[in-house]
């Protein structure tokens, strides 16, 4: 693990009289104090009182308490029943707090215990470069609890470790030191930060072979870029018949991670397969997006988010340099817009041995900023809904993992070409080309296992342990589509067994083929294509 979370919590934190973790440094009496308690073997204790308790009440307490009230006790009793308070804290997480017996005059046989809730003074933070300080006080919520909350240790650890979580972190490294005062302390947080700049290339045949399958792309990404925990992310993607650049801004807007991203991707597109590489089918897209994501539950191994988006997509097609409509949805002279409202919904659920999130997105198409809306279906109004399952289970057997992903689309109108669902390729169905079936409606489903079969590791690539895996992957995909009142496609699903091969270098540098033979035969009319094979492959780099 290359990071670790250190909780020193030194026995001195609490001074004489005062509380640490072990029961043998539980408070005593300071030495000077020789309270009437002590003088006597017994006393009858009618009521004991709390004092300075506002963590649980009575009611929680009462079953401490409650055996030494009404009944004669011993000075030792009294003292095994303050230390049991002082524990009760402690297993709760309040490591800095619990109870004292003070000297007083016992007057109708009541007894004061004092509660003493530690609190956390100060905080130091250190080895951020250029992540701003407050960013992390934030997310640690060291403003709102130093002198105001009691210290509770497994709150705290629980943000620290999702702090451990966030890219701009590599790694954390926390300690508590007594304070000044009685059930005082003060935390010292010490980050490493990760690398603000990242650059990547892949190089893969996941196009549609109309335009040209085999993809180049590279990738830039500053994660920090004015020290509030920003990303921005510029690319761009070149085929025979694609020119594609991209690119997306998001910014943190709270300590809660609620997110604004603004993005722009721009392609332009070209027909380069027999025969109609003469016809001069040309395509560009222009698509904009604004949105807002926020987490309403958070935790190191779980998460339910929401989020609502804005999206504005313009389509021109040409056909011999003029306008031309290739798809229904589209204006006479082959331009297309549409403008979209999505609500999106997302869980996730890690732990060690497995991952599942489950997403929703419900889509409304509107007439805003010149959406195409026509008297006859399809246009720029629709209504659709998308939802995904993923689950990732790790596997004692072979030291392997299965991966299942399914995804669900529904519409209630017929869709603009810009909207089809897609069926076919690397990411749905391999064996068949990219986009083979384009549906209003549709539904795929992977299973996929992932066997280790053996181990090549690259000097200075290769680091950590599970590095340089070969990995044999077989697999089973299925994907149907159906029209929304308009004829289905035939056939209208499709299916395939396949298997895959796959080399993780490290988790910067990998490479993958897969091999999907088709359960049912798909004639394309166009230039034979290596993805006819049923072959997709990808390398992937990050340069730094």
């Amino acid at each position: 693990m290359k990071w670790h979370i250190i909780l020193v919590i030194i026995s001195t934190l609490l001074t004489t009289g005062t509380l640490g973790v072990q029961a043998s440094e539980l408070p005593e009496r300071a030495a000077e104090e020789k309270p009437p308690l002590s003088s006597v073997e017994n006393i009858f204790v009618r009521k004991i009182r709390l004092e300075g308790n506002t963590l649980f009440s009575a009611e929680t307490l009462s079953a401490i308490i409650g055996p030494y009230e009404n009944r004669e006790v011993t000075a030792q009793a009294l003292e095994e029943l303050r230390e049991k308070l002082t524990r009760y804290h402690i297993d709760n997480g309040y490591i800095s707090s619990g109870a004292i017996l003070p000297d007083q005059a016992v007057e109708n046989g009541e007894i004061t215990f004092r509660i003493i809730e530690g609190r956390l003074t100060g905080a130091e933070i250190s080895g951020n470069q250029r992540l701003r300080t407050h960013y992390i006080r934030s997310r640690l919520r060291l403003d709102r609890d130093i002198g105001q909350s009691p210290l509770n240790i497994f709150t705290l650890r629980e943000r620290l470790r999702l702090l451990r979580q966030d890219a701009h972190i590599r790694s954390i490294s926390a300690e508590l030191r007594p304070g000044l005062q009685q059930g005082e302390a003060d935390l010292k947080v010490e980050i490493k930060e990760a690398r603000p700049w990242q650059a990547t290339f892949r190089f893969n045949n996941h196009n549609a072979p109309t335009i040209g399958p085999y993809r180049g792309e590279i990738g830039i990404r500053h994660n920090n870029l004015s020290g509030w925990g920003d990303t921005l992310a510029a690319g761009y993607a070149l085929t025979e018949g694609l020119d594609e650049y991209f690119f997306t801004w998001a910014v943190p807007l709270n300590r809660r991670d609620t997110v604004l991203s603004i993005g722009f991707d721009r392609s332009e597109t070209v027909v380069v397969t027999a025969p109609f590489e003469d016809l001069d089918i040309r395509s560009d897209t222009t698509t904009c997006t604004v949105s807002l994501r926020h987490p309403f539950y958070k935790t190191p191994s779980g998460e339910l988010a929401a989020g609502i988006s804005f999206e504005n997509r313009q389509s021109e097609s040409e056909l011999l340099g003029e306008g031309f409509a290739f798809s229904e949805g589209a204006e006479p002279d082959g331009e297309s817009e549409i403008s979209v409202w999505r609500l999106s919904q997302e869980w996730i659920d890690r732990s060690y041995d497995q991952v599942i999130v489950a997403r929703s997105a419900f889509g409304f198409g509107v007439d805003m900023l010149g959406a195409t809306v026509r008297d006859s279906e399809p246009d720029g109004q629709f209504l659709t809904w998308l939802g995904q399952f993923h689950w990732i289970r790790r596997l004692k057997l072979l030291e392997s993992k299965f991966l299942f992903r399914s995804a669900l689309r529904l519409s209630d109108d017929p869709l603009p070409a810009m909207e089809k669902f897609a069926i076919g390729g690397s990411d749905t169905v391999r064996g068949y080309r990219e986009n083979q079936i384009t549906t209003d409606n549709g539904l795929i489903a992977s299973a996929e296992w992932r066997v280790p079969v053996y181990q090549l590791r690259i000097p200075a690539i290769s680091r950590n342990p599970e590095d340089g895996r070969i990995q044999i992957c077989p697999f089973f995909d299925f994907g149907m589509g159906w029209n929304t009142e308009s004829a289905d496609p035939d056939p209208d699903n499709i299916s395939s067994l396949g298997l895959g091969l796959r080399w993780d270098i490290s988790d910067k540098f990998r490479a993958e083929i897969y091999w999907g033979h088709g359960l049912r035969d798909y004639d394309n009319s166009d230039e034979h294509d290596l993805q006819d094979d049923g072959i997709h492959f990808q390398i992937f780099a990050q340069v730094f």
